[in-house]
């Protein structure tokens, strides 16, 4: 994979839909705040990117461009970030897919529960349908998708050891609000439960709820290690971050900073890849240090079990045809 490949995913100008929000361009030499909402917390690999971000904008502006991080979702979750992004009241965002599923669900497909097998897999659906999946959402909402990171994939943890589909029967799990997921799990015996992500830490902690699922960095950021006991290697999900901005201010910019801007974010993207190519295991290792227990899984067992739910939404849930493009590219 070439750095343009994991970065700029839909080309370099701005599209259609945003190339009518025409306003005058900054002065030479006129200060830029670029103000990043980001749901990521401190030192996961996305922040770090936005840190080298921070640092070749200022470096390669001489001062002149400023990036302000803004971290752990302080400006608010993934579809208050996207809906700040596409009125312009936000310059950029840091994301997960959440937007998608909220504002695009019939085409929120990457993180569909054994959708992908492996990282091969979602590289090939983001330089392909997900090229096509960015460049509707930048038409239709003015909100550019600048570059997608690996970052990792989801592990399920519970306070009991679950080795097999039978033991997520009867399981209280939280979930974040994504419909597909609900379904999904539910058709595995599971008792999902909304639950605010800032709540479930006290919510596994008090018995709220006995299990929840996230990516390593995630797990051991917010210390869910001390209310979980065990680490299921499900591995069902291999998730995306999303440097996002908003077409709106980026139609303001000057063409040389809007290329300084561009490449200052291939090169943040690129470490930040650089960092989860090689998976989660140094992650997993930290937190089996700090007492957690990693149960192997069945993994081919859990993604037949979810199939026949998963072929359900693909006829009333999906658009069709983005479905069987996705299907294809992954064959």
């Amino acid at each position: 994979m070439d750095r343009r490949q994991a970065t700029r995913l839909i080309g370099g100008s701005v599209a259609a839909g945003t190339a009518v929000l025409h306003a005058p361009a900054f002065a030479q030499g006129r200060k830029l705040t670029v103000n990043v909402a980001s749901v990521y917390p401190p030192d996961s690999p996305t922040d770090v990117a936005l840190s080298k971000l921070k640092e070749l904008a200022a470096q390669r502006s001489n001062g002149r461009i400023e990036v302000s991080i803004q971290k752990s979702g302080t400006m608010g979750d993934e579809r208050q970030t996207f809906e700040m992004l596409s009125q312009g009241s936000v310059e950029m965002g840091a994301v997960g897919v959440g937007d998608i599923s909220a504002f695009f669900p019939r085409y929120f497909l990457s993180e569909i529960p054994y959708m992908f097998s492996s990282q091969d897999d979602f590289w090939k659906f983001w330089r392909g349908p997900g090229r096509e999946l960015s460049a509707m959402i930048e038409k239709e909402r003015a909100v550019r998708t600048d570059g997608v990171m690996y970052r990792g994939a989801r592990y399920l943890t519970s306070s009991t050891a679950v080795r097999s589909v039978a033991d997520v029967k009867g399981l209280k799990m939280r979930l974040p609000p994504v419909k597909a997921w609900h379904k999904v799990w539910e058709s595995l015996g599971a008792l999902p439960a909304t639950i605010a992500f800032g709540e479930t830490y006290m919510a596994l902690k008090t018995g709220v709820v006995a299990a929840q699922e996230n990516p390593p960095e995630t797990i051991l950021a917010y210390k869910f290690f001390e209310a979980q006991k065990f680490l299921m290697q499900t591995e069902h999900v291999h998730g995306a971050s999303r440097l996002l901005s908003s077409g709106r201010w980026w139609a303001t910019l000057s063409k040389d900073d809007q290329a300084l801007l561009t490449k200052a974010i291939e090169e943040s993207v690129e470490l930040a890849n650089g960092m989860t190519r090689d998976g989660d295991a140094p992650i997993v290792k930290k937190l089996q240090e700090l007492g957690m227990t990693l149960v192997q899984v069945d993994k081919n067992a859990f993604r037949e079990a979810v199939r026949p739910a998963v072929e359900a939404m693909a006829k009333s849930d999906f658009d069709p045809g983005f479905y069987e493009k996705v299907r294809a590219t992954l064959r």
